[in-house]
């Protein structure tokens, strides 16, 4: 694999910012990643996934060459080199029905990691490709069910719900099996633990508002709560469901008002745009 000696040079002097604006401006050098990721520490191939991954999800068509590069370190022996090669899976081929369908054998074998932060980005793969393959991963539903019951990882089982929304949106017959355990899994977590399953609610209230609406009133007491990173999910969820349903959360607008007024600048936008859907012009 020939690979751009600038773009070479930069990844070896760990230049990473730099190597991203060259990928940015000629999205073309992404295939020719591929040779850098035999180089380099374990610290380098882990940074060089993260920025693949963000410039990839732009430009999408560069970035399917390094499929079966991700693939493999998937596999390495460094739980931080498999934890970005799965977000890098996630973000770039899960919406490949070839891609998933070679990827789904990893990252089952992943469910079963070491390390629990591995297993949680396995979960969420698993879940972007559920959304788009919903057939594909049944068995890999069961599994991540039984960890949203049993699995003693708040960290974990907070991935797993997310994932659990995700294949469940487009399946209505696996959203039969999810959404009761999901309900169950929100009523034994406690707040700080509970984003991913907030953002669960909100995913499949976006396609089957019938289900979530009785548990609304549960989502507007967590968006009134004291743990910021709950408050951001619960605004996340309630703007899911505001942008096909705003009715539903007319009730969020006084609550969403006074996130606005919050320090962190990324929650207040959420917020913002959340208002904006129940309230046009807001």
């Amino acid at each position: 694999m020939t690979v751009n000696e600038d773009l070479a040079i930069l990844y070896r002097e760990k230049k990473l910012g730099e190597v991203e604006q060259m990928l940015r401006r000629e999205p073309s050098l992404l295939r020719e990643t591929e040779g850098l990721f035999a180089e380099g520490d374990s610290d380098s191939v882990s940074a060089l996934l993260q920025v693949v991954s963000r410039v990839g999800f732009d430009y999408p068509d560069q970035a399917s060459p390094l499929a079966q590069v991700v693939f493999g370190l998937m596999e390495s022996d460094d739980p931080f080199v498999r934890m970005d090669a799965a977000q890098a899976f996630a973000t770039l081929f899960a919406q490949d029905r070839s891609c998933a369908v070679m990827g789904i054998p990893v990252l089952h074998r992943l469910l079963d990691d070491g390390n629990s932060l591995v297993r949680g980005d396995a979960a969420q793969a698993i879940g972007n490709i559920g959304f788009y393959f919903p057939e594909l991963v049944e068995e890999e539903a069961g599994r991540l069910l039984s960890i949203l019951d049993e699995g003693d990882d708040d960290d974990e089982r907070e991935e797993v719900a997310h994932a659990l929304g995700k294949i469940g949106a487009t399946n209505p017959v696996l959203l039969k099996e999810i959404f009761p355990r999901l309900v169950r899994a929100l009523e034994k977590t406690r707040e700080a633990s509970c984003g991913g399953i907030l953002l669960a609610f909100g995913t499949v209230g976006l396609h089957y508002p019938e289900l979530v609406k009785k548990y609304i009133p549960r989502l507007l007491e967590y968006l009134q709560g004291s743990n910021e990173d709950t408050v951001k999910y619960a605004v996340l969820a309630i703007g899911n469901i505001a942008s096909s349903h705003p009715e539903l959360v007319v009730e969020a607008v006084p609550h969403l008002e006074k996130v606005c007024e919050a320090g962190d600048p990324d929650l207040r936008v959420n917020a913002r745009m959340a208002l904006s859907m129940i309230k046009p012009g807001s």
